[in-house]
């Protein structure tokens, strides 16, 4: 997957009057990824730099890409997952909407399709409510921008670009106390939201997450929803005892609808245990537990 997104880089168009730097950071002790890196190093002809980051955690990652992002005076920055590719114009049309509207933190429009194929009807089933999940939000984010309310978003990295002098003015990076727990992206754009920073949603700039099959999967996509919903808690100040008055008719109705898709439609068999994630994860996250869901010795297998 690293290789496809690789590929849609140098499909890229890139911006007029810009200089393009790529900037990877492998979350590992030693680098395993250089001879991809040189190969497209090669291809595109743009200065092209990768470093290790040998602490483990996504946010320790994104920050040495900070870091890295700030030693070069960068203007901007973007960030986008391994695992994604990029529309051909996806640069082209972050950068303008970032310029255009001076804003100083814009996230676009994440699509979810299969890694991999053929799939089975347990795994047709995981990715099409994942896709319906993606659908909705990017309406919902497009209906913000119509509003005029894009500016109360949370901007998350994996379709995300940042003007450097707001970042740097403000001293602000990703919080490695959250270090396994996901959110660190959050975090970081509630942090710029409430030191002022201009934020916005930049409609027509599309990335393209690509899911694999040992993810299409019943343990994946319940703990997913699970440690998504305790760091909800836990990231928002909410009535803690409404959540978890609230959380007994969901607890019921996802068992219900676990019960009902097993032998009749999957979909809602699908939707049952994303709701029972969800009802756990508020659960634990009232009861001051925490998300582990990036610790790195996590694997799914396809069921």
């Amino acid at each position: 997957m690293f290789r496809t997104l690789l590929s849609s880089f140098s499909a890229m168009a890139l911006p007029q009057h810009a200089e393009v730097v790529f900037l990877f950071v492998e979350n590992a002790g030693e680098l395993s990824v250089e001879a991809h890196v040189d190969a497209f190093r090669q291809e595109v002809g743009l200065p092209v730099h990768l470093e290790a980051e040998a602490r483990r955690g996504i946010p320790m990652a994104r920050n040495r890409v900070l870091s890295m992002a700030q030693d070069r005076d960068c203007d901007f920055l973007t960030f986008v997952d391994d695992d994604e590719r990029v529309d051909s114009d996806w640069l082209v049309r972050i950068i303008a909407g970032i310029t255009e509207r001076d804003l100083d933190l814009v996230g676009g429009p994440l699509t979810i399709e299969a890694a991999d194929a053929p799939l089975t009807r347990w795994q047709e089933g995981f990715l099409s409510h994942l896709q319906e999940r993606a659908r909705k939000r990017n309406t919902k984010r497009a209906s913000a921008v119509s509003s005029g309310q894009d500016g109360q978003l949370n901007i998350y990295t994996n379709n995300w670009c940042a003007r450097m002098e707001t970042v740097q003015r403000l001293g602000l990076w990703f919080d490695e106390d959250r270090q396994f727990t996901g959110g660190s992206d959050t975090k970081f754009s509630r942090d710029m939201a409430r030191a002022g920073a201009r934020i916005g949603w930049i409609c027509d700039a599309s990335v393209h997450d690509r899911i694999p099959r040992n993810r299409l999967c019943a343990a994946y996509h319940y703990r997913r929803a699970r440690d998504q919903a305790t760091n909800y808690v836990l990231l928002n100040d909410c009535n803690r005892w409404k959540l978890m008055y609230k959380s007994v008719p969901r607890a019921v109705g996802g068992v219900f609808l676990v019960a009902l898709g097993l032998p009749f439609n999957l979909r809602y068999a699908v939707k049952g245990i994303f709701r029972l994630g969800a009802v756990v994860g508020r659960v634990r996250g009232i009861l001051g537990g925490v998300s582990r869901l990036y610790v790195p010795s996590v694997e799914y297998r396809p069921h």
